[in-house]
């Protein structure tokens, strides 16, 4: 066994995730840490061993991460130099009256992405279990982590030890089905990276390293339970904009024409997991594509209005990336989305037509994070349609107690129901019937005889999202929030 301890000094992790250059970095990469062994090589004289000794880690099996939980330390707006640019000047008199001119410094706006960690846990350990260093190895990896002063950031300040064995429990493993993607050095990243770093016209001033191969990990079984939906990296987000955009109420109808809108542009024959049918037309029993609502809910002091702002198309975590479902799927939501077929034009009948997009814009309503989340307490944010009618021995809190154990989780120790959801912004649990506002059906008369409600459920342990709850799941009904929302 190998284990890499990594103590934050200052109790913060200044790093910038890879694809979302304003969100943190947590927990930190494998490869963001290979590289800083990496730079402590190149500055420490390029001792022969010392590379023989990155060569062999880059070869092991990917690393197990044992990091705390941590919080983000917020968004703020900082103004910071840049380089070599100045604007022009402000003009002022001189003693002898002589104009002169001092030239202004351009200030742009830059984000320091970063968490806090917790004061009595401020470590990192990123564990190569099956790994059997030699003594070489070992002592030269030692002199290299003695070496590394910072993991990202100038100001993650570090402290960087070996260790030949530990008895934590990771809290991320690598996992096909996972929610996070971490990049991980193989073999032939430190000749990359060394060869990126004397290709550089000033060898003071490198290259800007290739990004390296990603993987997915999740949390450890051990810690959280995950629901059987597909986590926040394999959304598929598209953004409503346009005049048009329908009511949140209205969602079950527009996931109907969406899912209609896929399967028409799809190859044929269409996947089980996309139509949720199988060969014979018959149901499929088990989870398939479902398509959810992204709405402006949620967020605290008044800031929510319940406005549908676009919507997601999320597979099983069984379907892992590389399968044909999963293909086909990416190339009939692109074939929808080319303007040469429709350019993303969802039409709604006497509605209207919606236009749909590819991507969130940087709307934090339209990032799966909300609802992949970790929590022991959700809230749901459009009502559950229960299985069944609830009757005295077997009431809503019961069928809904079930439904969170059909979607793969554990049963929760309370339910609480309402007709009025506990998230902010989200439209009460009434059907739209004659002219009465309410939920439209995706189907005519789908929901004439069904009892629909809110509901808050509470876990004895934290679950991982997406929770979607109810008969009618796969069109957007019974999706949950944790509860404890930010402004945004």
């Amino acid at each position: 066994m190998l284990v890499l301890e990594i103590e934050y000094l200052n109790r913060v992790s200044y790093a910038a995730k890879f694809n979302r250059a304003d969100e943190p970095e947590w927990p930190p990469h494998p490869d963001r840490v290979f590289m800083a062994l990496v730079d402590a090589w190149g500055t420490s004289g390029r001792d022969p061993s010392g590379a023989d000794a990155l060569e062999w880690l880059e070869s092991q099996d990917l690393p197990e991460i044992a990091a705390p939980d941590v919080h983000s330390r917020g968004r703020f707006r900082n103004f910071v130099p840049t380089s070599g640019n100045r604007a022009d000047g402000l003009g002022y008199l001189n003693d002898s009256n002589i104009l002169e001119i001092v030239p202004s410094v351009v200030r742009k706006e830059r984000s320091f992405p970063a968490v806090v960690l917790p004061d009595d846990l401020p470590t990192v350990h990123m564990i190569w279990r099956g790994a059997d260093p030699s003594d070489a190895v070992l002592d030269a990896l030692s002199a290299l982590a003695r070496r590394v002063p910072r993991i990202g950031h100038s100001a993650s300040l570090t402290r960087v030890a070996v260790r030949g064995a530990t008895d934590l429990e990771p809290s991320h493993v690598a996992n096909e089905s996972g929610q996070d993607l971490l990049r991980c050095p193989r073999p032939g990243r430190f000749a990359t990276l060394v060869s990126e770093f004397e290709s550089a016209p000033d060898s003071r001033v490198p290259a800007w390293p290739s990004t390296a191969q990603t993987f997915r990990y999740g949390r450890s079984a051990a810690l959280v339970d995950e629901s059987v939906m597909g986590g926040a990296g394999e959304w598929i987000v598209l953004s409503a904009h346009g005049d048009y955009v329908p009511v949140l109420e209205a969602f079950p109808a527009v996931a109907k024409a969406l899912r209609d809108a896929v399967m028409s542009h799809a190859t044929q024959p269409v996947h089980e997991a996309i139509s949720g049918h199988g060969a014979d037309g018959s149901a499929l029993r088990g989870p398939h594509l479902a398509i959810l609502p992204m709405a402006n809910v949620g967020w605290l002091g008044g800031h929510s209005d319940g406005s549908l702002m676009g919507a997601a198309l999320v597979m099983p975590r069984s379907s892992g990336y590389g399968t044909d479902e999963r293909r086909q799927l990416r190339q009939s939501v692109a074939r929808f989305l080319d303007p040469k077929h429709g350019g993303g034009c969802l039409k709604m009948g006497k509605y209207g037509t919606v236009s749909l997009r590819r991507g969130s814009g940087g709307k934090k309503s339209l990032s799966p994070d909300r609802y992949t989340a970790e929590g022991r307490t959700w809230a749901s944010a459009t009502p559950v349609v229960l299985d069944h009618h609830p009757k005295k021995r077997h009431g809503p809190e019961e069928i809904v107690a079930d439904g969170c154990t059909r979607a793969g989780l554990p049963r929760p120790s309370s339910v609480s129901v309402s007709r009025h959801s506990s998230v902010h912004g989200a439209p009460p649990a009434f059907v739209a019937r004659g002219r009465n506002r309410g939920w439209l059906p995706p189907k005519r008369g789908l929901f004439d005889n069904s009892f629909v409600c809110h509901a808050v459920v509470t876990f004895d342990r934290a679950v991982r999202g997406p929770v979607i709850v109810g008969a009618a799941r796969y069109y957007g009904m019974g999706l949950f929030m944790p509860v404890g929302g930010a402004a945004p």
